[in-house]
């Protein structure tokens, strides 16, 4: 299971990086759409700053087996749609999410209080049952203990947050595609 151990100071924060959900040439189609996401998601760093240890999580697929079989499966996607597809892929979200879960199962570090960022809106209420987020209807999260923060919803800077921790992942990513989360102990 892939984790590093951060200090604060290794997070990366930019209160314009909640603006990159929504720009000229992008907007991601959870802006404004969800109860975890700008410009309802609150910029974190004061809250971050209050823990005490930091673990970054991360998923890495290998890009170029993916491709392999995506085109096996249909021969007609090109390499660039595959490529792209890949970034959105649920299969690779709930791989973090299994990752974050290990991690949790066998940190035995005491706390008093744990906070996860993840990659991607936030999905608990995407189920049978709820049938999607509350918030096009202006109804109260259902589940607001619950709620999952992107990291870059609350202002994470992850590519430089990666970036200057030296470890071996190779970023930006050409040939695996990854996937962070950051668990946070007070």
């Amino acid at each position: 299971m892939p984790s590093i151990k951060l200090k604060f100071e290794d997070i990366k924060f930019d209160p314009k990086v909640q603006s990159y959900c929504v720009s000229p040439s992008y907007k991601c189609p959870s802006y404004g759409h969800s109860w975890t996401c700008p410009p309802e998601a609150p910029y974190m760093e004061d809250i971050v700053s209050k823990f005490k240890t930091f673990y970054l999580i991360y998923d890495e697929i290998n890009l170029n087996e993916y491709i392999k079989k995506k085109q096996f499966e249909n021969p007609n996607l090109s390499e660039e749609k595959i490529r792209n597809q890949a970034y959105t892929d649920s299969a690779f979200k709930n791989n973090l999410e299994n990752e974050i879960d290990k991690f949790l199962e066998n940190n035995h570090e005491d706390y008093e209080e744990k906070l996860i960022l993840w990659a991607g809106f936030c999905r608990t209420c995407y189920n049978k049952v709820d049938n999607g987020c509350t918030y096009d209807s202006g109804k109260p999260c259902r589940y607001p203990h619950k709620q999952k923060y992107a990291m870059e919803a609350v202002g994470v800077n992850v590519t430089d947050t990666v970036k200057n921790l030296n470890v071996n992942i190779e970023w930006p990513p050409v040939n695996f595609v990854y996937r962070f989360g950051l668990v946070c102990f007070k």
